[in-house]
């Protein structure tokens, strides 16, 4: 019996019904873990290449272009304020029920920083645009656990 089976017709596959049960535990890593601890601080950290120069937000621990390792000395602080680089309004939540109001999430090219976080936008009546100045406005001290909803949202700068 070979090892690896052809299939050249579909018919040939083989499947079975049933269920298989799958639990897992996500951990944010040694990176993710300081940089959420940053969050809980009220900082953004990010991690910029030595080699390529590019800063990564959320912070990593390699760089993702040239395979770089990125030590403590790469850390450095980015934001608070940002440019939108692109937004959207979110109408159904991920269980499919409709949201009321709807939630807008942008894209913020932090100061400091080359790649884009995703986050919730403050809708204050200040029109959304491509080029907003935004700034990242975090829940207070005694609400923050450690976690990305420790920064609340970005709102347009006054």
């Amino acid at each position: 019996m070979p090892l690896k089976e052809r299939i050249s017709h579909i018919d040939e596959v083989r499947s079975w019904q049933g269920s298989i049960r799958l639990e897992g535990v996500y951990t944010a890593g040694v990176a993710g873990e300081r940089w959420l601890r940053g969050l809980q601080e009220g900082r953004i950290y990010g991690t910029r290449c030595p080699r390529c120069r590019y800063t990564y937000v959320p912070a990593r621990l390699f760089c993702e272009r040239c395979f770089g390792h990125l030590d403590e000395a790469t850390w450095v602080e980015v934001g608070p304020q940002g440019t939108l680089t692109s937004w959207t309004r979110v109408h159904v939540a991920l269980d499919g029920q409709r949201l009321s109001p709807p939630r807008c999430i942008g894209l913020v090219r932090l100061d400091g920083a080359d790649a884009l976080l995703v986050h919730d936008l403050l809708e204050d009546g200040t029109p959304l645009r491509v080029g907003l100045r935004v700034e990242a406005v975090f829940r207070p001290p005694a609400e923050r656990v450690g976690s990305i909803r420790d920064l609340a949202y970005f709102r347009p700068v006054p």
